[in-house]
């Protein structure tokens, strides 16, 4: 400590001019000094995009979009979120799941430790945001793919924007899955949400070529 305190400036203006310092502590890396605009990059999420025309990024606004149309519906779930996240990110973590065509929700969790890419899709903005608990994360997805209005929201946007994950190579879309979320969940929208919303989706699937 002492050290630091006597050699901080100094440190600093290393960090600043020439890049980052590590400062042991009893031989053991302890801190790490690095200037700002550095951190910035390391730290801000959109610095993970590879390119502006990703299909994640196409993705996340057509998803955002079905979301918006929901928002009454979705500040309500959002209070039964035991991760304490805003019902949103645990939606777009679930869509993670099945646009990768993943078997379970803790494969998504466990991603999200180290892919920034999907971390910032599923809605943060910092590398440095912790991440909420496994279980009750884990539990949160379970909760919204059994939701009928998010079934639809989800179901519709990826009826209806075929070219976002068609021409993305990486997406493995799991559209079984979804079928049988929509006829579970169906009979639970009101009339005007299932008949037009659904038909509307059913409809532009039909009219995907083969």
């Amino acid at each position: 400590m002492t050290e630091l305190d006597d050699k901080l400036s100094e440190w600093v203006g290393v960090a600043r001019k020439v890049g980052s310092v590590i400062v042991d502590r009893y031989d053991s890396p302890w801190v790490c000094i690095v200037d700002y605009p550095t951190w910035n990059e390391i730290n801000n999420l959109r610095s993970y995009i590879p390119d502006p025309s990703h299909a994640l990024v196409m993705l996340r606004e057509r998803i955002d979009e079905a979301l918006d149309a929901e928002a009454d519906a979705l500040s309500g779930l959002s209070e039964r979120c035991a991760s304490r996240v805003a019902a949103a990110f645990v939606i777009r973590a679930w869509v993670l799941q099945i646009v990768y065509s993943i078997g379970c929700p803790k494969i998504v969790r466990q991603a999200l430790i180290y892919n920034m890419l999907w971390r910032w899709f599923v809605g943060y903005a910092a590398a440095s945001a912790p991440l909420p608990d496994a279980e009750a994360f884990i539990r949160d997805m379970r909760l919204v793919s059994a939701d009928a209005r998010v079934v639809k929201a989800v179901y519709c946007c990826l009826s209806s924007h075929v070219s976002t994950h068609v021409e993305a190579c990486e997406f493995s879309v799991n559209f079984g899955l979804l079928h049988a979320l929509r006829d579970h969940c169906a009979p639970a929208l009101p009339p005007d949400h299932r008949d037009a919303a659904l038909q509307e989706a059913e409809e532009r699937e039909l009219s995907v070529p083969a």
